[in-house]
């Protein structure tokens, strides 16, 4: 998709990748950004640094997507303002370590509410004018762990795989109406969600040995899926491997995870 003169909604756009990938966006002006986010005083500052680019108009919706009513109202304002969305960016998200069998039932449910229907919630909500103009663009956030689970973080695995899925099913649904879906899988990102976890044990925070990829590459790629339109998207070739050799080799993949996770 040609990304100039288009309007561009990014959830958790206060920091992150969000932030980051609304700051690359901005570089193909003429170009409108409707910025959601639940943290306002974050959320303010980067529509004010992104409405000082020539040619941007960013404006700041703050809502939780976990919201239905909240999305609602946010989306509206939204299209008030700059007509319909073009590409919907799904990237809110929260994390979550727990092993099995000491789950905190309350807590994943706040996790599924915002990673798995707080995508729901946006793209029922933007879906109706996106039919009316017979055409738009989707990217849900995913995650590489959304193709391979890993050790202590089931649920918030479970949460990208179900997000998956609603992908290929969208995908299949919305073709007639031109509505094109993309389902971007980054790896481990250098952002503030390690922090932010509904449950923070560090104790259980072992092979994080990985390389941690910069924010500012993650939104290059997300900008780049969003021009290309390719089924699945990857941040780096290294995440790329890490899927293609889960699918191909699980059991070698569940022996590597083995000697750097402890499952005990």
């Amino acid at each position: 998709m040609k990304l100039e003169d288009r309007t561009v909604l990014i959830t958790g756009a206060s920091q992150g990748i969000g932030a980051a990938t609304a700051r690359i966006f901005a570089a193909h002006h003429p170009l409108r950004l409707a910025l959601l986010a639940r943290s306002e005083d974050r959320l303010q500052a980067l529509a004010k640094e992104l409405n000082t680019r020539p040619g941007v108009q960013a404006l700041a919706l703050v809502a939780d997507v976990a919201s239905e009513q909240a999305v609602q109202n946010a989306i509206q304002q939204a299209e008030r303002a700059f007509g319909t969305v073009d590409i919907l960016i799904n990237n809110a998200g929260v994390g979550m370590r727990s092993p099995v069998g000491e789950i905190d039932n309350v807590l994943a449910r706040q996790l599924f509410d915002v990673n798995y229907w707080g995508s729901i919630n946006c793209i029922e909500a933007i879906l109706p004018a996106m039919k009316a103009k017979r055409g738009g663009l989707i990217i849900n956030i995913s995650s590489i762990v959304g193709r391979r689970a890993m050790p202590n973080a089931g649920i918030y695995c479970g949460s990208k795989f179900a997000l998956n899925a609603l992908s290929e099913a969208m995908r299949l649904e919305l073709r007639a109406h031109n509505i094109r879906v993309v389902s971007f899988y980054p790896g481990v990102t250098k952002t503030e969600m390690g922090r932010n976890e509904l449950t923070g044990d560090v104790s259980q925070r072992r092979g994080n040995r990985i390389r941690k990829t910069p924010v500012d590459v993650v939104g290059k790629a997300i900008v780049r899926a969003a021009q290309r339109e390719p089924r699945d998207a990857y941040a780096t070739w290294f995440d790329r491997f890490f899927v293609l050799t889960a699918t191909l080799a699980p059991s070698l993949m569940d022996w590597m995870l083995a000697r750097s996770y402890s499952t005990e």
